[in-house]
């Protein structure tokens, strides 16, 4: 029998591999549409963008469509509710590392670099040829792309070399204070006639461009996005075909609905009560049903309920403790002292839990 079902198993797999596909590239789609195009992502950012993926692939893989299709599908809504339970309850904690940073040019960057150096290449060389050979045209031809490359190569090396951007600094800083000190011995009347024989000038133009350069080549953080995009998408499919296997792997156990517990007649006279009640009586109607429920047992329902109340209560904060796991289920990583909210409320009755709440980690 257990040969059998591998063999199933097997062969579901292999019949929807396509679909898992589908499903990993919805999920990869998902992670970055929560990010911020073309900025690196801060730890929230990709917190939440991987939140946000794992809803969309389990949303995907849990369908109705797609349990239906299972080698030993579930048989009725509760079976089916019942192994959703199980496979989420049981899947691994998903975890994506964060994009390699470094600092580089941007895209603009490059782009305004080629754009001058391919001028700069058309002039020097389309000159310098009609000079010579009397061809302009072939050293423009020539000469754009190659002042283009040259100025694109400078530029990521002027970037990239902290030694090269010392030394013009260095250069810059000790010439740009020997003219200073010349200057102020000389005088004002003597700068205006430095400035007006262009040779002061030149030279603080040549400070300028220099200043220039160096502030334009000051790289910013970068990353590669289609390598990450790569490295993500191949950790989302892995965890999409561990969860289908999961899945697979459940379902062949035959998870039966839980059996339908007995309910209480006056309880189920205030549910009919309710159902049958008109819009203006719903208010009453739901309070004999909280009050059947009082008596049976049940606890928490013993303060005015939120539809009555002026204004909508705020979810409870509670500081996470090793106490609160025996009423509540955490929501992602909570450590111990952590601020959590309630989402949902425990299921007590006569002091014994039947369904633990749920809390989630609150972010600042």
């Amino acid at each position: 029998m257990a040969v059998i079902l591998e063999e199933a198993m097997r062969g579901w797999m292999a019949d929807h591999q396509g679909l898992r596909e589908q499903i990993a590239e919805r999920g990869v789609d998902r992670f970055f549409s929560v990010l911020v195009p073309a900025q690196p992502p801060t730890p929230a950012q990709l917190e939440r963008a991987l939140a946000s993926a794992r809803d969309e692939v389990f949303a995907a893989l849990s369908a109705d469509a797609v349990l239906d299709g299972l080698p030993n599908p579930p048989t009725g809504g509760g079976a089916r509710e019942a192994l959703r339970s199980s496979w989420l309850s049981l899947n691994p904690a998903w975890s994506v590392p964060a994009p390699p940073l470094g600092r580089g040019l941007s895209v603009p960057r490059l782009a305004v670099a080629a754009a001058v150096g391919s001028l700069l290449g058309m002039m020097l060389l389309g000159g310098l040829l009609n000079l010579t050979l009397g061809l302009r045209g072939v050293g423009m031809l020539i000469g754009a792309p190659g002042g283009a490359a040259a100025a694109m190569y400078s530029v990521g090396k002027l970037a990239e070399s902290k030694a090269l951007r010392f030394t013009l600094k260095s250069l810059m800083g000790v010439a740009w204070t020997a003219d200073l000190l010349g200057a102020t011995a000389l005088g004002f009347g003597a700068i205006w006639g430095r400035l007006v024989g262009f040779g002061l000038l030149r030279r603080v133009l040549v400070y300028v461009g220099v200043v220039s350069l160096l502030a334009f080549t000051r790289g910013s953080t970068q990353y590669d996005v289609q390598a990450y995009r790569t490295t993500v998408r191949d950790l989302i499919r892995q965890a999409v075909d561990c969860s289908a296997l999961l899945l697979c792997s459940l379902s062949a156990g035959r998870v039966e609905a839980p059996a339908t517990a007995a309910l209480d007649t006056s309880l189920a006279r205030a549910i009919q009560e309710l159902h049958r009640c008109d819009a203006a009586g719903l208010p009453t109607a739901a309070e004999s049903v909280l009050l059947e429920a009082r008596r049976m047992g049940l606890d928490g329902v013993s303060v005015p309920p939120h539809f009555v109340l002026a204004s909508q209560a705020v979810r409870p904060r509670l500081r996470w403790s090793p106490e609160l796991a025996q009423h509540y289920r955490p929501f992602g990583l909570i450590e111990d002292g952590d601020t959590v909210i309630v989402e949902d409320e425990p299921v007590i009755v006569n002091g014994n839990v039947l369904e633990k709440g749920l809390v989630r980690k609150q972010r600042s």
